[in-house]
């Protein structure tokens, strides 16, 4: 029988430490399949999130969301955290929303929906248990609400209004 070894080491015995810079480690995916009505200034969970403990205080977090949503305003702001700390959004511009997820106004058709998409490679430096997740909120200006996995007509059962699925895709890559 062959021995089998990866950088010197029995198969038995890797590590992500004994992995190559670019390697992925672990894959984790959370999904929201359910619709939201917001009409809230303040940011809230909307209930799209997923946990992800890095092997190492070097690994990468390849931070991938798609979200599906619709919003009365020009603008609506989504915004995506780790943990408690907003993560990708742009310098602060006077009045201007700044985040990693605005829904644009789509076109003016009945039951028409936009979608938001980031990918951020994000470096915590932990190997403690890390939560990501998707805060929305409308905007103080608006008065419009704004729904996630829905369009705004979304009227009923026999409507051929879209229904969506958004998610949020965790990659730890080795440092």
């Amino acid at each position: 029988m062959a021995l089998i070894k990866l950088n010197n080491q029995s198969l038995s015995a890797v590590t992500s430490a004994g992995l190559p810079s670019g390697t992925v480690l672990q894959v984790v995916q959370g999904v929201k399949s359910d619709i939201s009505t917001l009409t809230s200034t303040s940011f809230v969970d909307i209930g799209l999130s997923a946990n992800i403990t890095p092997s190492s205080t070097s690994s990468k977090i390849l931070v991938s969301v798609q979200l599906w949503g619709y919003s009365g305003q020009y603008v609506a702001p989504n915004r995506l955290m780790r943990d408690t700390t907003e993560i990708g959004a742009a310098p602060n511009a006077g009045n201007r929303p700044t985040t990693a997820l605005p829904f644009s106004l789509p076109p003016n058709t009945d039951g028409s929906m936009s979608v938001a998409t980031v990918q951020i490679l994000d470096s915590p430096s932990t190997t403690s248990q890390i939560t990501y997740k998707v805060q929305s909120a409308v905007r103080a200006d608006g008065d419009q609400s704004s729904y996630i996995n829905r369009s705004e007509s979304d009227r009923d059962t026999s409507s051929y209004d879209p229904r969506t699925i958004s998610y949020i895709t965790l990659t730890e890559i080795a440092g």
